[in-house]
C-alpha cells in the first residue's frame, strides 16, 4: 500500500505540473497574447489568436463564416451609414452601398406588414441599417460568434448573446415601438418556402404590443442575438449607432471579454486536469 501511496503521489504531482504547464504561459507569450488581442480595435490583415469557448473558436477580431464576409478583416474605405467600420471592417465597399439602400436582408423585409399597409418609418429602418452594418460589418464580435445550427444557407456562424447597451436598446425600441410587425422573432415567424419571407401569422401590432418593453425587442427580434445589459456593467458593452471613435470602444469591449473567455479557459482545463489525476490516483488506490 505505501508503495502504491508514494506511486500515486508522483502520478498527481506530474499530472497537476502537465496541465499547469498549459495554462501558465512564459511573460513574453502573455505579452504576445496581450497585444494580439488589442490589435482588435485597430486595422489588421493577421487574425488574432484563436480559442475554444463553449464549443466555438472565438477572437476579439473576426470574422464570422457568412456568405457577405470577408475571411478577416481589413481597412475599406466604406461610405453612407456603414463609414464607421472602415478602419477594420469584415463587409466590402460593395456590401456597404447595399445597406445603404435596403429595406431588409436575405430575402427578408423589415416592413414586413406592407399587406396592411403599414410602412416602417425612417427612423426605425434607419436603425435596422445600422444593425445590418454591426453585423456586415464590424470585427468585433468574436467572443460572442457562435455555430448556427442548423446552418443556413447563408452563414454558418452567429452572434449570440451579445452584450447591448441598455440605453442603445432604448433608443432602438423609441424609433421603432410605433412600426408594425407580425412576428416576435424575425429568425423563425417566416415562411420562405417562396423564396422571399412571409409571415405566418398575417396579423400585424405594432412592436410596442408585440414585445412589450426595450428589452423583449432588443434580445427577441433577433433569436438572442443580443443581450441587453447595464450601461455600467464592468466589462462594457456594445453599441451599433456609433462613430468611428464608437467602433473603436466596442474593439476595446470585446477584447475584455476576450481576455475573461481566456482565462475562463484555463481555469476549466486546470479544474479537469485535477479532476483527472484524482480519478487515476483513487482508482490505483484501491485496487
Amino acid at each position: 500500500m505505501m508503495n502504491k501511496g508514494f506511486f500515486c503521489g508522483l502520478l498527481l504531482a506530474a499530472l497537476l505540473f502537465s496541465v499547469l504547464g498549459e495554462t501558465t504561459t512564459p511573460a513574453k507569450e502573455d505579452k504576445a497574447a496581450e497585444t494580439t488581442a488589442n490589435a482588435a480595435s485597430v486595422p489588421t490583415t493577421t487574425p488574432p489568436t484563436t480559442m475554444s469557448h463553449a464549443g466555438h473558436v472565438t477572437m476579439a477580431g473576426k470574422c464570422m463564416k457568412a456568405r457577405r464576409h470577408k475571411q478577416l478583416p481589413s481597412k475599406e474605405t466604406l461610405e453612407g451609414i456603414c463609414t464607421p467600420w472602415s478602419e477594420s471592417s469584415c463587409c466590402n465597399v460593395t456590401t456597404a452601398k447595399d445597406i445603404d439602400n435596403t429595406e431588409g436582408s436575405y430575402n427578408f423585409k423589415w416592413s414586413h406588414c406592407e399587406h396592411d399597409e403599414r410602412h416602417i418609418s425612417k427612423e426605425c429602418l434607419n436603425w435596422f441599417r445600422k444593425d445590418l452594418c454591426f453585423y456586415e460589418c464590424s470585427s468585433h464580435g468574436g467572443p460572442w460568434i457562435a455555430q448556427e445550427s442548423p446552418a443556413r444557407k447563408w452563414r454558418e456562424e452567429r452572434f449570440r448573446n451579445l452584450p447591448l447597451c441598455q440605453s442603445e436598446c432604448n433608443d432602438w425600441f423609441a424609433a421603432c415601438k410605433d412600426d408594425f410587425t407580425c412576428s416576435d422573432n424575425w429568425y423563425t415567424g417566416f415562411n420562405y418556402s417562396t423564396g422571399e419571407g412571409v409571415c405566418i401569422n398575417t396579423t400585424c401590432r405594432t412592436i410596442s404590443d408585440t414585445f412589450g418593453n426595450a428589452k423583449n425587442f432588443c434580445e427577441k427580434v433577433w433569436d438572442n442575438s443580443f443581450k441587453v445589459v447595464p450601461n455600467n456593467v464592468t466589462m462594457g458593452c456594445i453599441k451599433i449607432n456609433v462613430d468611428a471613435e464608437g467602433v473603436q470602444k466596442n474593439g476595446k469591449v470585446a477584447n475584455e471579454y476576450y481576455q475573461t473567455q481566456k482565462a475562463t479557459g484555463g481555469q476549466t482545463r486546470l479544474a479537469a486536469g485535477i479532476s483527472v489525476a484524482l480519478s487515476v490516483a483513487l482508482l490505483w488506490i484501491v485496487q
